[in-house]
């Protein structure tokens, strides 16, 4: 059983550990966030245009266009920038890079001052986040609604954990924007249980407060809903679909999933594909990741790393606590939330999910990189054998370089000549025959809308999620063209990949 910061030590982070650090997470994201090309697609087109439309005082979104979850944080952030900078993918990303910035140094502090490492040690176990694999970081710096701030809620409800006021506004506003912040909460619920102080009058009351400032907070912006441009400019809640008219808690409840031969697939899945994908060891080509460039992450066989990485740590702490040894170490349950938030997010991504574990819906788990950093915190703390602290820093230190060395070829890449995505060539062929209005698939259409700042109105009869746009192209329809990915009967070649076809 783990103490409350027993014997902590009283320290302070290193002058050159913040910048360093801030310099890493900076470095590992800044083709994502320079290079509009790089990594972006529609969802964080759909971003880009609500804080745009928000900039320019023309609608008022709270949750993300088309629906009525996934509140629109990311928007309100960028839209101050945009107003300034105009709509470009750089201001919409900037914010999110300031985030990874604040989640990293967030974590150096809590591993100063809570579990008292050194700056240095504080430093390497933070590297699982801070060093981040490339199809990872492009993750943490994507606009699609809630990446990398679950993380960021995370954090700051552990530094908030005894201001319930605080807590409940943490949790209340992070639970809307994406319900994966409610993992830190139960880690701490469950950390009181295990210390057996869940139901004491003090716990009691500090989290009636923190429910009942979050329950506030969620019917505070159930109200708002009701008056915001929910489907863009000049659109109210009642343009959307019975189905898409739900809120977390529905959807929460309609992923749940209790198929146990699912979730025994999806369990084997965590540690064979998700982690190997996630911590950027399995040898795969970035465009799977939806990362324009030609080049691939991880090296074979490299996956066994984290058997170590991973796995000597929770032998040996377990063995510990079973043991109670480690009985008066500091910082024993910052660490161990942090495990427990990520253990709770790999069961909640493994049932809500149904056990169908791919790459495609990695961002949904994104919350074992800080897992990791705990695991390896509490590790560092406790450990004794410098031998095994020894075998286990060189696999970790592995991982890190292939991820760092990864990234300095992504960079290299860009810098001297960057890729030229196909939807780039698709905007300047609509230019060159002053194309301004059509219909597409829902991939293409948002992604030119924002790209040419709605100088080119594209909207989809896929997956309609700014009906303003649908009311615009249909009354220009004599002006309009529908972009095929498919040659058409009578349609014209816009590039290789794109045709011009009748509406």
């Amino acid at each position: 059983m783990v103490e409350q910061n027993a014997g902590a030590v009283d320290r302070a982070l290193a002058p050159w550990v913040v910048p360093a650090v801030a310099a890493l997470v900076v470095g590992r994201s800044a083709v994502f966030v320079l290079w509009p090309q790089a990594h972006f697609d529609s969802d964080q087109a759909v971003t880009g245009l609500m804080a745009k439309h928000l900039s320019e005082l023309r609608a008022f979104p709270v949750f993300w266009y088309g629906q009525t979850y996934l509140l629109g944080v990311e928007a309100w952030l960028a839209a101050p920038l945009m107003r300034v900078l105009g709509a470009s993918v750089v201001a919409l990303k900037l914010p999110l890079l300031a985030i990874n910035v604040a989640a990293a140094w967030l974590l150096l502090r809590i591993f100063v001052r809570d579990v008292g490492l050194d700056s240095g040690r504080a430093v390497f176990a933070s590297l699982f986040f801070v060093a981040a694999a490339p199809a990872t970081a492009a993750l943490l710096v994507m606009a699609n609604g809630g990446n990398v701030e679950p993380l960021l809620y995370v954090l700051l409800l552990w530094i908030c954990r005894r201001r319930p006021v605080w807590f409940g506004l943490i949790l209340g506003v992070g639970f809307l924007h994406r319900e994966f912040t409610v993992y830190g909460a139960a880690a701490l619920v469950a950390l009181d249980a295990v210390r057996g102080t869940l139901f004491t009058r003090a716990s009691m009351r500090r989290y009636a407060i923190a429910l009942g400032t979050a329950t506030a907070i969620w019917f505070l912006f159930l109200g708002l809903r009701q008056i915001s441009s929910a489907a863009g400019p000049g659109t109210s809640v009642a343009d959307l679909s019975t189905r898409l008219a739900a809120n977390n808690v529905v959807q929460v409840v309609g992923r749940l999933c209790l198929d146990v031969r699912a979730i025994a697939t999806g369990t084997s899945q965590i540690a064979s594909t998700h982690w190997p994908e996630l911590f950027g060891l399995e040898p795969e080509p970035l465009t799977d990741f939806g990362v324009e460039t030609v080049l691939s992450q991880g090296v074979r066989w490299s996956a066994l790393l984290l058997t170590i990485a991973l796995g000597l740590p929770a032998i040996r702490l377990g063995g510990l606590l079973l043991s109670r040894r480690t009985r008066g170490a500091a910082g024993c349950d910052a660490c161990a939330y942090l495990v427990l938030a990520a253990l709770f997010s790999v069961c909640g991504y493994i049932v809500g999910r149904c056990g169908v574990i791919d790459f495609a819906t990695m961002r949904y788990e994104l919350m074992s990189v800080l897992g990791a950093a705990g695991l390896a915190a509490w590790y560092l703390r406790v450990e004794r054998s410098r031998a095994l602290l020894g075998v286990w820093a060189l696999a970790c230190a592995a991982i890190f370089a292939i991820s760092l060395i990864v990234h300095a070829r992504l960079l290299d890449e860009y810098v001297r000549q960057a890729p030229v995505a196909p939807k780039q060539d698709l905007i300047r062929a609509l230019q060159a025959r002053h194309i301004r209005y059509g219909y597409a698939d829902f991939w293409v259409a948002y992604y030119v809308t924002f790209m040419t700042r709605e100088r080119i109105i594209l909207t989809p009869e896929d997956a309609v999620k700014i009906r303003t746009y649908n009311r615009i192209v249909d009354a220009h329809r004599d002006q309009a063209v529908r972009i095929s990915r498919q040659p058409c009967a009578g349609g014209e070649p816009l590039t290789p990949a794109f045709w011009s076809c009748r509406p």
